[in-house]
């Protein structure tokens, strides 16, 4: 990459900040009841938002293992990552949103079944989006978080990628790209299904793995990397594959511009690594901010609203839940075994 003097100076904060947006200004409509806005008529803004996080998520977590190939920090690691910020919001919505607008009495909320489920939330397994009374008017009624459901998909890519390290072959590139490739060959040819998520959002993560594992041999030249695999991203896009060009192109594109040190941009970190925040909290602000001024908000002052409530509940999530939880990882020894080149928080 060309930020390697100072690891921390790069795209990633920015691009994982607009991912976030992207997905909360396709909930936006979704949430307004309108048709969310297609990329290229192929997916949502939102859907190619997640595809940016998994396609990062892919590269920085298999640094992460490579750095220090250790199961029980890794897990650590991953833990400290997510679960903080998922319990933070998933508690907020139960025990302080949620009885505020909810049109059952306190009581009643309180006793319901929905509310013990949705607390489910906080196994990282399952995801419940209910509580009981809340937002009947809106579009989705009684829907909290919806935006939760990628967690348990992000998790079992964490495991996934452990199991390959745990083998061996992220330390033989060669095997692991060979492995994804048949991966992708088995969900695109073999089994192709649309609604399998699961799959086709781990053939990103682990086309993220895979730039990082031959990172020495296209971070020299990206142009032939990023020229080779757009001339067959359009070839799939116009034979009718569009999925499988995505996959082709997404995870490079993103790879590259997350590398690289642009003026202003590298510095969209500076305030904290405010992106998990925005995705883990735009939902429900979204869903509030509708609740309380329903149809009477026209929709760009609603979505600015929605931006900059989220952004603030963001901040105060990086500073006062994600950021201490994090610095716990300094207890957990280290063992350094290779130079990383792109540090961040995902380590």
């Amino acid at each position: 990459m060309n930020n390697t003097g100072n690891a921390r100076l790069n795209n990633f904060d920015f691009l994982r900040i607009g991912a976030a947006l992207l997905v909360l200004i396709s909930h936006q409509y979704a949430l307004n009841g309108l048709p969310e806005p297609a990329f290229l008529n192929s997916m949502s803004f939102g859907t190619l938002g997640v595809l940016i996080f998994f396609s990062i998520s892919g590269f920085l977590v298999s640094q992460s293992w490579r750095q220090d190939p250790h199961i029980v920090r890794f897990l650590a690691k991953r833990f400290l990552r997510i679960w903080p910020g998922l319990a933070a919001v998933t508690l907020i919505a139960a025990f302080v949103l949620g009885p505020l607008v909810s049109t059952l009495p306190w009581k009643a909320y309180f006793i319901h079944p929905e509310l013990p489920d949705f607390l489910r939330n906080l196994k990282l397994v399952t995801i419940r989006y209910f509580l009981p009374g809340v937002f009947e008017q809106n579009v989705y009624p009684r829907a909290v978080n919806g935006s939760l459901w990628t967690i348990p998909l992000e998790v079992r890519c964490y495991f996934g990628l452990l199991v390959v390290g745990v083998l061996g072959l992220l330390r033989l590139p060669v095997l692991a790209l060979a492995g994804t490739i048949a991966f992708a060959g088995y969900y695109f040819i073999v089994a192709p299904d649309p609604n399998n998520y699961q799959y086709y959002f781990g053939l990103f993560f682990f086309a993220g793995v895979c730039l990082d594992l031959f990172r020495d041999r296209w971070t020299t030249r990206p142009g032939y990397l990023l020229g080779g695999l757009g001339l067959l991203a359009a070839g799939c896009y116009f034979a009718g594959m569009g999925r499988a060009g995505f996959l082709l192109l997404i995870p490079a594109v993103t790879i590259y511009i997350g590398g690289l040190s642009t003026l202003v941009i590298r510095r969209a970190g500076r305030f904290g690594d405010i992106s998990y925040g925005i995705y883990i909290y735009a939902f429900p602000v979204q869903q509030t901010v509708l609740w309380g001024w329903g149809k009477n908000l026209p929709f760009l002052p609603g979505l600015l609203l929605t931006i900059v409530i989220t952004a603030l509940c963001a901040f105060v999530s990086w500073h006062l839940v994600e950021r201490p939880a994090l610095s716990l990882k300094n207890r957990l020894g280290h063992r350094k075994t290779g130079t990383i080149q792109v540090a961040t928080s995902q380590g």
